[in-house]
């Protein structure tokens, strides 16, 4: 995957300008490719800088959407969760979770039961992995340690955990793979507007200072909770659509607190629900999420000690053993949820998921809302729309999307992936490392094999072993990752699953990062610089004494 340069696209016209490169954006961009139209898709920083690299890191049908009747809502995302095992299986992960019933809870058994089948017919397949009940001594039995006191009963189920930020990449790479032109730290600044229509876009690379402007028949907004910011930009445009909400997790060592399984329970605070879950890399568990109103800067949101305090609390009340405070936590992350606006008198966590397609004056078409395990749908109906705006010139392509839910991802072929499992057994690395570049990166493993085949020095490891500079080499040249925070919060994901956020290699990192991209050393040292202060603005929280 290619950058484009915007001085090369000035001028130039497409038939879709898609603003936005989080999971949205990037999943229109494939459809619409794929579809044989012509794409170009912007972004303003990296592919999931926003709320597609600050999820729960779930693919899952939303179980607790049941309850507020939603239930298009739910079969749609339990089908698209089902989907991602044959799309991605390299990023799709199957768990068990268990629901947990304490009294006082406002579901009963017989209820959670009756939820817990319709959440399995859903899927499409309720057979394979089908919910169980557990009496409270069974529970105990599989999770030890959890609360026992008022402990009823419980629904053993199954959801799947993805790497977020990943998933929006590889769909980014089968968006350029179809063929869609695609440029992050691509900041489109203005419309062009010919007799009342939106034609195009004004555009600022922020990598090299460059400006121009680029055309299409329709311009696509799917910026996440940078959607009022974006529609502001047409004349006359001054409303809000959206009502972001907030949501933290912290990461916990699973010494300090031994969960085997996620557990779905309710915050003794306010009885929302939420999840501790054993996280991907085996000996930890992230806690999440909260679920309030936001109305600060979009950029760089971090967790504030009230919502670290909420997300300790539920801790502590799942499993009361577990001794824990600030110095317990490996870290927090923060992202936005980009919901439409509801009535103001609901509850945080009481909005629609539900996504919104909607036309502006101007002919802008904007998408808003939605989750990530249905991104594919939405992207689907966005170009249905956009295909029902422009009529016969439009209509002349594929009318309908055949094949997004048929064509693998980008690393996840199974024959690609067999074939990488072979490449990388070929090359003198760790079994950790190997197992580590399967999970990242699928088939596409095998490119990170011919670069240490290529060069032996590319498989040594860097720091705690968990990076080579195969890695980096590969992100950069394949993965249009441009910046030290690039690589470690959304290639490699190391920020998230490390205390210090991979800042004992960073130098390392930065100085083949600087070898490929012609850094000078003052560029470098800025790089680390920025991405140090992002990790300790994620780790800096107040001492225990604040608890």
């Amino acid at each position: 995957m290619k950058r484009a340069r915007i001085q090369d696209l000035s001028g130039q016209t497409f038939d879709f300008i898609i603003i936005g490169g989080g999971i949205t954006g990037v999943s229109i961009a494939r459809d619409a490719a794929m579809r044989g139209f012509s794409v170009v898709l912007l972004e303003k920083e990296d592919f999931a800088a926003g709320t597609s690299s600050r999820s729960t890191k779930l693919l899952h049908g939303g179980l607790r959407y049941l309850q507020q009747h939603e239930f298009k809502l739910v079969r749609e995302a339990c089908r698209e969760r089902e989907l991602f095992l044959y799309l991605a299986p390299h990023l799709a992960h199957i768990r068990p979770f268990i629901y947990v019933l304490y009294r006082g809870y406002p579901e009963s058994p017989l209820l959670l039961n009756l939820g817990l089948t319709i959440y399995d017919i859903f899927s499409g397949n309720p057979i394979k992995r089908r919910h169980r009940m557990l009496n409270a001594k069974k529970l105990l039995e599989i999770e030890p340690h959890l609360n026992s006191a008022g402990l009823l009963a419980g629904g053993l189920y199954y959801d799947s955990l993805t790497d977020d930020a990943r998933l929006t990449v590889e769909t980014a790479k089968s968006a350029f793979d179809s063929g869609a032109t695609i440029a992050n730290y691509a900041e489109v600044v203005g419309f062009i507007s010919e007799a009342g229509k939106i034609q195009g876009v004004e555009v600022l690379d922020r990598l090299s200072g460059a400006s121009g402007s680029i055309r299409a028949k329709c311009v696509v907004n799917a910026t996440g909770v940078w959607t009022d910011r974006v529609r502001a930009l047409e004349k006359g445009i001054a409303d809000r659509r959206l009502r972001p909400t907030k949501g933290v997790h912290i990461v916990l060592r699973k010494q300090d607190y031994p969960l085997q399984h996620a557990v779905f329970l309710r915050s003794p605070r306010d009885q929302r629900v939420a999840w501790p879950i054993p996280a991907l890399d085996g000996d930890l568990v992230y806690v999440g999420t909260t679920d309030t109103f936001y109305e600060g800067p979009l950029e760089d949101v971090t967790a504030s000690s009230s919502d670290i305090d909420y997300l300790l609390e539920l801790a502590r009340q799942a499993i009361p053993d577990a001794k824990l405070d600030y110095d317990s936590l490996v870290g927090t992350w923060a992202g936005l949820r980009p919901l439409v606006a509801a009535d103001s008198s609901k509850s945080a966590s009481s909005v629609s998921r539900e996504h919104e397609i909607f036309v502006s004056p101007e002919g802008l078409l904007n998408i808003a809302g939605g989750k990530l395990t249905t991104a594919r749908v939405m992207a689907q109906q966005l170009v249905d729309k956009a295909i029902a705006l422009h009529g016969p010139e439009f209509r002349t392509r594929h009318p309908r999307a055949i094949a997004t839910h048929k064509v693998p991802l980008s690393g996840g072929d199974l024959e690609s992936i067999s074939n990488a499992k072979r490449a990388v057994a070929s090359i003198p690395v760790s079994a950790a490392i190997g197992n580590r570049w399967m999970s990242h990166y699928g088939g596409n493993a095998k490119y990170l094999a011919e670069i240490c085949a290529t060069d032996p020095s590319a498989a040594q490891e860097m720091g705690d072993g968990r990076i080579t500079p195969a890695e980096i080499r590969y992100v950069v040249e394949e993965e249009m990752a441009m910046t030290v925070s690039d690589f470690f919060i959304r290639r490699s994901t190391i920020f998230f699953w490390t205390q210090d956020g991979g800042l004992a290699i960073a130098d390392q990192v930065a100085a083949e990062m600087a070898r490929q991209l012609g850094w000078s050393s003052e560029e470098r040292a800025q790089q680390v610089r920025r991405y140090r202060e992002q990790v300790t603005a994620n780790r800096l929280v107040p001492t225990a004494s604040h608890v």
